[in-house]
């Protein structure tokens, strides 16, 4: 005669599963402490000012010896500003979803990350461009735009 195992009730805080012998059991997940927590986020942090940076100067690089020798002059920060904080926002997210993925991060937060880095200097170049701010101010809001 077999008998019909009912699973043990399932309180707040604990996710079943089954083992190896069928049998379901329960683990309990500890809430991190705040310290742990600060951690966390100050190497998460961390890794994606690395991230920036090292895009920020592979950018540098390539727009200085290859893209304004070959022609792309509307790539220089003398020329055409807007332009070139919107592809250093661009060449600053992507080895920072880059990265995320490589965490195993979501699409949907890698997404949310750069988005948070590209829509605030969007809407700075379309405060610069009607005249509401010089393009001076560009350059330095754009970095500190990317790093709130």
């Amino acid at each position: 005669m077999s008998q019909i195992m009912n699973p043990p009730p399932v309180s707040a805080g604990e996710v079943p599963f089954t083992g190896k012998e069928g049998k379901i059991s329960t683990t309990i997940t500890a809430k991190p402490t705040r310290g742990r927590q600060t951690l966390r986020f100050l190497r998460h942090f961390g890794e994606m000012v690395i991230a920036m940076l090292l895009g920020m100067g592979v950018f540098a690089l390539v727009n200085d010896a290859i893209l304004i020798p070959m022609g792309f002059a509307y790539l220089s920060a003398r020329f055409s500003p807007e332009a070139y904080a919107l592809a250093m926002a661009v060449s600053m997210s992507v080895p920072m979803v880059a990265w995320m993925r490589i965490r195993k991060h979501a699409w949907r937060l890698s997404m949310e990350m750069a988005a948070a880095m590209i829509v605030p200097i969007v809407l700075l170049i379309a405060v610069c461009s009607i005249a509401h701010l010089p393009s001076t101010v560009l350059l330095t809001g754009t970095h500190i735009l990317s790093t709130l």
